[in-house]
């Protein structure tokens, strides 16, 4: 599969990833072409989900079938990668479909019994998906990366590393490759990605002839014409003196991808972490105006972009975490998070204008304050009020979910009104998303005051644990207190067992405002069952309990006064009848 020629592409969206790419092949001064090269730029979908891809192989001669084995091993790899289930990480996709290939070359060659007929081939595939590249390795072809400096220059950087044994002068012997053993070692690594990186593919009768000053000369013209790059380095290769095949493949990357998972925890593992900032610091073209807020786990700097003049808040992870691997992740994860959802109702993230030299996040900034904050000035809400806050910060909650996104820290500090009136979801750093198994779910991540009682006891959750901590949310604007044990929180937060979950007693919400209709308080009670199976199933039929009665609800208030607050009912009996003693004795003593 020689495919030599230019391969483009220009992404369909305009934030998506846009590479040039271009090939060429030649059999040299040999009679025959054992090279195979070849390159899959998909659509959009299959873009984003799997990457582009290039693959080049050097079947081994001596091995009688080489050029059939480097056929078989760059047109399976093309196929079989982009035909794994997209819930499988780039490693473990081109991982399974190298170690079947292996499995197939290695079977093929024990069919014969003389040593000339085994199909043996090198193998080097680049995928690029989002910011990242991943590359797969065995044998002595080779993958490079030119790439811009910060003072202007540039450095072409090997990314693989030879499987070979030089023997005297002029002689090697390949150590590794595909269909040398039933099992075959595969050299993977993951590396970051910049707008104008240039990656070049190689086999050994391009690279061992081209001294690496020359051949990083030649890459700089790729930008240009990539086509014509591949061209120029085989004519100049071939000119050095090359006696083997010669094939090489370029990728010039113009514009990247939204931040990946995979992307944001590779640099949470290689950027340093930021001192505390002052105002007036640069950092990355972004200059800081202001500290917001911190705690034990971040900072938050109100900070504006020198060329656009716009506002950005700059998030760091606190200094604490330096070396913690899963902390770090959770913040990359953060990152993330923001970046692939674009919902009014959720807070948005920002790809930095320039690459990043140390580790933070930017998120749009926001004019206004969070809900804590406003009901200090309102403590007397009303029930619309409150659920028109509900539907909200539930509409951002749902497209969390949709992306099965749990956001796992719901509370009125991160619950933020925008002075338009517009309710975003804030701080994103406790969220957990299904099939990160490598970063495991904290027990509670999350204030415990809020969080659902599976949290403590370790159960599994869903989306109703976000139910439960809005639900409480809400109960808090409404009445100032915790909606269990009369207002005592720290009970509640203090709960750690079943048994001491079922102690819970809810406190309707009329008690501590009697605005509250009761239709409005049963909704709330339901949604913060303990139970998650008691609950809503839904959001939106939380919501609609919220908007309107539901009759099907049992009211709390419905139920005999002396089962809803004894306690309340006997104090009320006691007064009435004092009031009725005191009032006796009076008309006694009007009569005498």
């Amino acid at each position: 599969m020689n495919m030599a020629g230019p391969v483009t592409s220009a992404s369909a969206t305009p934030h998506g990833l846009q590479v040039r790419a271009a090939q060429a092949s030649r059999a040299g001064r040999k009679a025959e072409n054992e090279d195979a090269l070849g390159i899959r730029v998909p659509g959009d979908h299959q873009r984003n989900a799997k990457g582009v891809v290039l693959a080049i192989a050097d079947g081994v001669s001596g091995a009688g079938e080489g050029r059939r084995a480097a056929e078989v091993s760059v047109q399976g790899f093309l196929s079989d990668y982009f035909a794994t289930p997209e819930t499988w990480t780039v490693k473990t996709s081109g991982e399974r479909v190298l170690s079947a290939l292996n499995r197939w070359l290695h079977g093929q060659g024990q069919q014969y019994t003389q040593a000339h007929h085994g199909f043996l081939t090198t193998f080097s595939a680049l995928v690029i998906r989002s910011q990242t590249a991943y590359l797969f390795h065995i044998g002595d072809s080779r993958i490079q990366r030119l790439r811009q400096d910060a003072t202007g220059g540039s450095t072409l950087e090997p990314l693989t590393q030879d499987h070979a044994t030089r023997v005297g002068a002029e002689k090697t012997y390949l150590t590794r490759a595909l269909g040398m053993d039933w099992q075959v070692e595969i050299d993977f690594r993951k590396t970051d990605v910049q707008a104008g990186d240039i990656f070049f593919l190689s086999t050994d009768g391009v690279h061992e002839f081209l001294p690496r000053p020359m051949l990083k000369k030649l890459l700089a013209g790729a930008t240009e014409n990539p086509e014509a790059c591949c061209e120029s380095i085989l004519d100049i290769a071939y000119e050095a003196g090359s006696d083997d095949n010669l094939s090489c493949q370029i990728l010039v990357v113009d514009a990247l991808a939204p931040l990946g998972a995979d992307d944001s925890r590779l640099q949470a593992a290689t950027l340093p972490l930021l001192p505390d900032l002052a105002p007036g610091q640069l950092i990355d073209g972004l200059r800081v105006e202001a500290e917001m807020h911190a705690n034990a786990r971040s900072q938050l700097y109100r900070v504006r972009d020198e060329k656009s003049g716009k506002r950005y808040a700059l998030k760091t992870p606190s200094r604490l975490f330096e070396g913690d691997s899963e902390q770090l992740s959770r913040f990359a994860q953060e990152d993330w998070i923001g970046q692939r959802l674009d919902h009014a109702h959720v807070v948005k993230g920002i790809t930095p204008r320039q690459a990043r030299q140390s580790l933070y996040l930017l998120q749009e900034w926001l004019e206004g304050e969070t809900l804590a904050q406003w009901r200090k000035k309102n403590p007397c809400p009303s029930a619309q009020q409150v659920a028109g806050f509900a539907e909200q910060a539930i509409k951002g909650l749902r497209a969390l979910h949709r992306r099965e996104t749990l956001h796992q820290d719901i509370k009125p500090e991160n619950l933020f009104l925008c002075t338009d009136g517009r309710l975003k979801v804030i701080d994103l750093g406790a969220a957990h998303v299904a099939g990160m198994s490598d970063i495991p779910p904290a027990d509670r991540p999350g204030a415990a005051e809020y969080a659902a009682p599976e949290f403590a006891l370790n159960l599994p959750r869903d989306a109703r644990a976000d139910q439960f901590s809005l639900a409480v949310t809400l109960y808090e604007l409404l009445t100032g207190q915790h909606p269990f044990n009369n207002g005592n929180s720290s009970g509640y937060s203090n709960a750690s067992t079943l048994a001491d979950f079922q102690k819970l007693e809810y406190t309707s919400a009329c008690r501590y405002n009697p605005h509250v209709p009761l239709w409005f308080d049963a909704a709330l009670r339901k949604a913060l069952s303990p139970s998650p199976a008691s609950r809503y199933d839904s959001l939106g039929e939380f919501l609609q309990d919220l908007q309107k009665p539901n009759p099907a609800l049992s009211p709390v208030n419905a139920q005999p006064w002396i089962e809803r607050d004894p306690v309340g009912f006997w104090k009320v009996l006691a007064l009435f009848m004092t009031l009725l003693a005191v009032m006796e004795l009076l008309w006694i003593l009007h009569l005498r």
